[in-house]
């Protein structure tokens, strides 16, 4: 006798992912989604679109039974009904599991799934603007959100953390005992697809990119003054290297003509995300990345890394994760002048970067590849 689809899908247990936006879920949980596909229903959840990401996988997940739902009254409304009416036909399908990415759908859980909280597995991509940011207004928030940490981490099944400090920050602060974190780097790098692209050519590469948001905690405005210095006092470098910012639309959108026009006539491309930043990277001859932001692991940085990217970064809590501990290129004062200074001697001393590419490699392949970072999550799952 066989079983139709509605059958097969009352047998398996129901998870929900839940994210700020549909590009976190297509660029960082899409291998997860497709890996949990094969035991579990799945329904993800989020607050807004976000920046591009690719129709077709979202699509290619739908026809295979993923649902896609906004969090929103509505869904607040049917969440309760088919919960909590007895005759409710989603009864049929047992809800295992809730996993929560990142603050605010955090907090939002913790309100509207608090039945839920010894079978949610809640993810810190990195403690963020919040945790890191000298803003007074952040430092009062802070405190507050320790508190509530406290308290909803407590009862939670896990924590997960992307590197060790974070780590050792939430356990040092009493925030949950250090038992119940787990240290797993997101979803890993496609290390397999990244094999696949040309050998990276240094010397055919222009451009000195920056990818992130457009905020002061990510170091947009020193990027931008250290075009300004490099305009002022080395124009043989600038004529050589075209500067690029890399940004999602909703930041670009925010920006005034007036300011739109002072950064391109600083000689600085403004390009938006893509579902694909790999398209950008095979143009770029340098990464500068001078946040003060609390960095989890940058999926950025990995992908570089890998393919042989030089990077000019922070030196912070993912970054030296990823890195060695001795890597030259790590920024050491955020001073415009000192940055363009470093920035001109990393790209003459090509050989560094080809010297310790291999082991890079290997590391990332090992530690931070999407097998090795799924197969580590799932087992938190079962």
């Amino acid at each position: 006798m066989f079983m139709n689809n509605q059958d097969i899908l009352k047998l398996k247990k129901k998870i929900i992912i839940f994210a700020n936006t549909i590009w976190f879920l297509d660029k960082f949980k899409y291998e997860l989604i497709e890996k949990l596909l094969n035991n579990y229903h799945i329904e993800c959840l989020y607050l807004r679109n976000g920046p591009a990401f690719d129709p077709k996988r979202i699509d290619s997940l739908v026809s295979r039974g993923v649902i896609f739902s906004r969090f929103s009254f509505g869904f607040i409304l049917k969440y309760i009904f088919q919960r909590f009416i007895p005759y409710s036909k989603i009864k049929q399908v047992k809800l295992y599991r809730l996993i929560v990415f990142t603050i605010s759908p955090i907090l939002l859980s913790s309100l509207f799934f608090f039945n839920l909280r010894s079978s949610t597995i809640i993810v810190l991509e990195g403690l963020g603007r919040v945790f890191s940011s000298k803003l007074i207004i952040f430092r009062i928030l802070k405190r507050f959100i320790l508190v509530f940490y406290k308290l909803l981490f407590k009862n939670c099944k896990n924590v997960v953390v992307l590197n060790y400090s974070d780590s050792t920050y939430l356990a040092e602060l009493g925030i949950v005992s250090i038992n119940k974190i787990n240290v797993i780097p997101g979803t890993g790098i496609n290390t397999e697809y990244l094999d696949g692209i040309n050998n990276y050519d240094f010397k055919q590469k222009k451009y000195i990119d920056y990818i992130a948001r457009a905020i002061p905690d990510k170091g947009f405005n020193i990027f931008l003054n250290t075009k300004i210095y490099l305009n002022n006092f080395n124009k043989e470098f600038v004529n050589i290297y075209p500067f690029r910012i890399i940004i999602p639309q909703s930041d670009i959108d925010t920006f005034s003509k007036q300011n739109i026009n002072f950064i391109k006539s600083l000689g600085i491309e403004i390009k938006p995300y893509i579902s694909n930043q790999l398209d950008y990277l095979v143009d770029t001859k340098v990464i500068l990345f001078p946040t003060k932001y609390g960095e989890g692991l940058s999926r950025v940085v990995m992908e570089s890394v890998y393919l042989g990217i030089p990077l000019l970064l922070t030196r912070n809590q993912g970054t030296e994760e990823i890195l060695p501990y001795d890597y030259k290129y790590f920024i050491k004062s955020y001073n415009p002048s000192s940055i363009a200074e470093q920035l001109n001697e990393l790209i003459n001393d090509k050989e560094y970067h080809e010297k310790i590419l291999f082991s890079q490699k290997v590391k990332l392949k090992k530690m931070y590849s999407i097998k090795a970072s799924i197969d580590e999550f799932c087992k938190l799952i079962d």
